[in-house]
C-alpha cells in the first residue's frame, strides 16, 4: 500500500484542527495510520483513492469530515495558448497525450517532495509501472511552445534528467536503471515517442526518464504537465488527480490544445462526475433511515454535491463507479463512528449454512484420504480447457475483452484447471494426489447455469483407473453413505475403454477414468494420470 507523510505543523495549518484531532479523524476518512512521531504521521492509503496521495487531497478531504470546508470543490480552467501537435507514427506505440499547465505556484522543498511521491505513486498504481500511464512534469520557463508529441529513431539524442551529457535513445534504454526498468513498455517499437518544444528542447523521452532541461526546483513558479498514455481514459484520470492537486497548491490551471492527425481535443476537462443518488440503496446499505436532506448534508462533508437526482463527485474522484459509491461517501459524511451496533430482527440463534459444512464435510475427507486442495481461477485459458483436450469449443463461454488471455474462458470443468497445476509442478516428487472443489458453469436455456464440483487427479508411474475408482467410491459412501456403480460410458478427458460414468442409482453424478495419452503429453506430464469428476450440487439434492 502507498504511505503518504504528513508533517503535523503543516498539516494543521492546512487543516486549521490541532494535532489530536487530526490523529483521531484520520482513520475516518479511510487511512491507516503506519506511525506518529512527535514531528509527522505516516498514512497508508487505498491505490482507488489517488486523490490522497498528497497532504493537500489529505486535508481537502478533512476538511470536509471536520465541517471547516464542505461541498463539491470548484476548478476553473482557462485557455493556456499552447498547443500539442502528435505525430499518427505512434499511433501503435503510445497513442495518447494529455495535458495543462499550472501558474503562479510557490512551492517549498516539502510541496516538491509531496507533489513527486505522488507522481510516483500513481506510476506504479493507475500507471501499472508506467505501462498504461506515464507522467512528466517541466519548469514551463524553459520552454518555447508549441510543443511536438513525435516519433524519432533510436540515435536521437538528448540530455536526460540526472544526465551528465547528450545520450542516444538506445544507450538509455541499455545503460541506464530507468531504460532497463521501463524499456519494455514500448514493447520492442522501433519509433520511439519524445517530447519537444519548438526549439527542440526535449520535455520528455516517455515512458522511460525526462529531459534534464525542464527539471523543477523551488524556483519553479510555473508548470507544465504531460501525461502519456496507452489508454485515453486512464491518462486524462491521472491528469485530473495531478491537476487538481496543483490547484490546491495555489496554482492555477489552464488547458492545452492537442492535436491528433484528424481531430482536436482540449484537456484537462476537470467536470464534476454524476452518479445516480438511489435513496433507498443507501438506507439498505447504511442501515440508517436518513432523510434526502441529511444525505445531502454527509455528501457535503465528503466533499460532494447533489443536483436533483444525482450524487456529483469532484473529477479527481476517479474512484467513484456505481451508486454504492455513494453510499459509502454518505456513510464517511455520517461518521463511521457514529454507525452504532445493530443486531438482526431474527431471534433465531446463527447457524452455518448446510451446504458450506457439506462442502467442508467433502474438503476434510478428500484431505484425510492423502490429497492436497488446490484453488484454481474460474477463469483460465482456451488452451488448457479446450485445445489440449481437443474438444469442441462451440459452447465455451468466453469473457469480452479480457485483460489476459489466461483468463478468457470460464471453466465447464475441474479436470483442465488441475492437469494445468500439475504441468507447473514436473519437478516435484511423485506421487501426486490432488482436488479442488469448486464452481464450473454452462450454457442453459436461462443463460449460464452454476453448480459446485469436485475434482482429483493422481499422477505416478502405476496410477490407473482402479485406484481412482477407489477413491470415487469410498468419498460417496463416507460422505453420505451413497453407494455408486460406474458403468461404462466415455468422455472428452478419459482414454476410451478406461473410462466409465458414475451413477448415484439412475442419476450420472460424474466421471472417472485414466486421462488420455495425448493430453498428457499436451500438458508435459511424464507419468500416467488418473482421476475423476463429480457434480457435489447434484449428489447433495440426491442425499437429502
Amino acid at each position: 500500500m502507498p504511505v503518504v507523510r504528513i508533517e503535523i505543523r503543516r498539516f494543521s495549518k492546512m487543516v486549521g484542527a490541532e494535532r489530536q484531532k487530526i490523529i483521531d479523524r484520520l482513520p475516518y476518512l479511510g487511512l491507516d495510520i503506519e506511525s506518529v512521531d512527535r514531528n509527522a504521521v505516516r498514512v497508508e492509503y487505498s491505490p482507488n483513492r489517488p486523490d490522497f496521495g498528497t497532504d493537500f487531497g489529505i486535508a481537502r478531504a478533512l476538511q470536509g469530515q471536520l465541517g471547516k470546508e464542505v461541498g463539491l470543490p470548484g476548478f476553473k480552467t482557462t485557455p493556456s495558448g499552447i498547443s500539442v501537435s502528435v505525430d499518427g507514427r505512434l499511433s501503435r506505440v503510445r497513442p495518447y497525450i494529455a495535458c495543462a499547465t499550472a501558474y503562479g505556484l510557490r512551492l517549498d522543498d516539502e510541496d516538491l517532495r509531496q507533489i513527486i511521491s505522488l507522481q510516483e505513486d500513481l506510476h506504479n498504481g493507475l500507471g501499472r509501472k508506467r505501462k498504461v500511464v506515464a507522467i512528466g512534469l517541466h519548469d514551463l520557463q524553459a520552454i518555447k511552445p508549441p510543443l511536438s508529441y513525435r516519433a524519432v529513431g533510436s540515435s536521437f539524442t538528448f540530455k536526460p534528467l540526472g544526465g551528465r551529457g547528450q545520450s542516444t535513445i538506445s544507450s538509455i534504454l541499455s545503460d541506464t536503471a530507468e531504460g532497463r526498468t521501463y524499456g519494455s513498455a514500448l514493447g520492442g517499437a522501433k519509433a520511439y515517442p519524445v517530447i519537444t518544444d519548438s526549439k527542440g528542447v526535449v520535455l520528455s523521452f516517455p515512458p522511460v526518464i525526462n529531459g534534464d532541461a525542464t527539471r523543477l526546483t523551488t524556483k519553479t513558479r510555473n508548470i507544465f504537465i504531460d501525461v502519456t498514455s496507452t489508454d485515453q481514459k486512464a491518462g486524462d484520470d491521472v491528469l485530473a488527480v495531478i491537476a487538481t492537486t496543483l490547484a490546491e497548491a495555489g496554482g492555477k490551471i489552464s488547458t492545452v490544445s492537442i492535436g491528433y492527425p484528424g481531430r482536436r481535443r482540449v484537456t484537462p476537462d476537470l467536470a464534476p462526475i454524476e452518479l445516480p443518488l438511489d435513496l433507498g440503496l443507501v438506507r439498505s446499505v447504511l442501515g440508517l433511515d436518513l432523510s434526502r436532506g441529511e444525505m445531502v448534508k454527509c455528501l457535503a462533508r465528503s466533499r460532494m454535491g447533489v443536483k436533483h437526482a444525482k450524487a456529483i463527485g469532484p473529477r479527481y474522484r476517479v474512484d467513484l463507479l456505481h451508486p454504492v459509491d455513494v453510499a459509502e461517501e454518505v456513510a464517511l459524511g455520517y461518521g463511521i463512528d457514529r454507525i452504532g451496533q445493530a443486531y438482526p430482527p431474527s431471534r433465531r440463534p446463527g447457524a452455518f449454512d448446510s451446504f458450506e459444512e457439506y462442502l467442508d464435510s467433502a474438503s476434510t475427507l478428500m484431505a484425510g484420504m492423502g490429497m492436497i486442495e488446490l484453488m484454481t481461477y474460474e477463469l483460465t485459458d482456451e488452451s488448457s480447457l479446450y485445445s489440449s483436450f481437443q474438444r469442441s469449443d462451440s459452447d465455451k463461454i468466453t469473457v469480452q475483452n479480457p485483460k489476459s488471455l489466461e483468463h478468457s474462458v470460464l471453466r465447464d470443468a475441474l479436470i483442465p484447471t488441475l492437469m494445468a497445476s500439475l504441468s507447473g509442478n514436473v519437478k516435484s516428487d511423485y506421487p501426486q494426489r490432488v482436488f479442488e472443489i469448486g464452481r464450473v458453469y454452462e450454457r442453459s436455456k436461462g443463460g449460464l447455469s452454476e453448480s459446485i464440483h469436485l475434482g482429483s487427479l493422481i499422477a505416478h508411474s502405476q496410477s490407473s483407473f482402479t485406484e481412482a475408482k477407489m477413491y470415487v467410491e469410498s468419498f460417496c459412501r463416507i460422505i453420505g453413505g451413497a453407494e455408486v456403480s460406474a458403468s461404462e460410458g466415455g468422455h472428452w478427458a478419459f482414454s476410451p475403454g478406461r473410462s466409465a460414468v458414475v451413477k448415484s442409482g439412475s442419476a450420472e453424478i460424474g466421471h472417472v477414468g485414466e486421462l488420455r495419452p495425448e493430453v498428457i503429453g499436451a500438458f508435459g506430464l511424464g507419468v500416467p494420470v488418473s482421476g475423476f469428476e463429480l457434480d457435489l450440487s447434484l449428489l447433495r439434492e440426491l442425499l437429502k
